[in-house]
């Protein structure tokens, strides 16, 4: 089958463009495509880690019901080095005291703080806690340590993010309530940009890059992978349907998605209305695979259902 299967252990993906699966390792892609946007600007040159042939979850449970706000209930460990004790903006205050009291030592502090966040683009662990050290403050401020996380996140790399959430991190806080979101639509964006550029086992092993990100978001940070954007309320599955990319779709329908949620648009729109209006059209992978599962092109044409 083409579908991946969610495991206890093991997250397995199709690994060709038919219907054969396979578990088998792959070439590493090195580096990002020179049009996609790296996740900070001076990131694009740094290497990347070699991709993981298989996703090995651990502790893995169903994913919570619909409505049930994912993970409130995971444990932050607040003895670790990432734990920030206080909130968002309580640390975005201290920010401002101290460039308006100590400018000198603000700007080297944010420097430093600014290099952590391009050594999360590259999995430097070691590197950024070379730094931590030589601040003598602990853990760095919400705001850069969101953008730690953010970076490591979206450019496919999840080194340091799972380093934080091991260590104090709450991925859960404000600031980070778009990067499911933010995580797909960057997939779309890559797939775009990666036409007629890369071949077709390139583009797979990028795809299963932003898959196992959503794989790290959804149960390791326990993320609800049933929000709805604000303003359009687009899910998740919307988005993956509508620039085509049947990898991301396969793992949402496996994560719990409902793959006939209803947008807030003027067309009422379901995933598969969106996929067939989409990059890939009515044949598209996309719509294949959503119409396999039973998905409704239109919300009217009978009782909702998950997949």
């Amino acid at each position: 089958s083409c579908f991946p299967k969610l495991v206890r252990t093991r997250f397995v993906f199709s690994m060709s463009s038919d219907t054969t699966s396979t578990t088998g390792g792959g070439v590493p892609v090195e580096g990002q495509l020179a049009d996609v946007p790296p996740p900070m600007p001076d990131s694009a040159t740094l290497p990347r880690q070699p991709f993981r042939a298989n996703l090995e979850v651990k502790n893995f449970s169903a994913p919570p019901p619909p409505g049930t706000g994912g993970g409130k209930s995971r444990e932050i460990n607040n003895s670790g080095m990432f734990y920030v004790d206080s909130n968002f903006m309580v640390q975005q205050k201290r920010m401002e005291d101290m460039k308006n009291a100590q400018p000198e030592k603000a700007q080297k502090l944010f420097q430093t703080y600014t290099q952590m966040v391009v050594m999360s683009a590259a999995g430097d662990i070691n590197g950024i806690l070379g730094l931590m050290a030589s601040t003598g403050s602990g853990a760095p401020p919400a705001w850069f340590a969101v953008k730690m996380f953010q970076t490591g996140v979206l450019g496919m790399n999840l080194e340091v993010p799972r380093f934080m959430v091991k260590n104090g991190f709450d991925c859960r806080m404000g600031p980070l309530e778009t990067i499911l979101f933010d995580l797909v639509v960057a997939n779309g964006k890559d797939s775009a940009a990666g036409e007629g550029k890369i071949s077709k086992k390139e583009r797979l092993m990028r795809d299963r890059k932003f898959v196992e990100a959503m794989v790290f978001l959804a149960v390791e940070c326990e993320l609800n992978v049933m929000s709805m954007r604000k303003g359009d309320y687009m899910s998740l599955m919307h988005l993956a349907a509508k620039d085509d990319l049947p990898q991301m779709v396969l793992c949402l329908i496996e994560l719990g998605c409902d793959i006939n949620a209803v947008a807030g648009d003027a067309d009422d729109s379901t995933p598969l209305m969106m996929a067939e209006k989409g990059k890939g059209g009515r044949d598209g992978k996309s719509a294949v695979i959503l119409r396999k599962r039973g998905a409704k092109s239109d919300w009217r044409e009978g009782k909702r259902g998950g997949g």
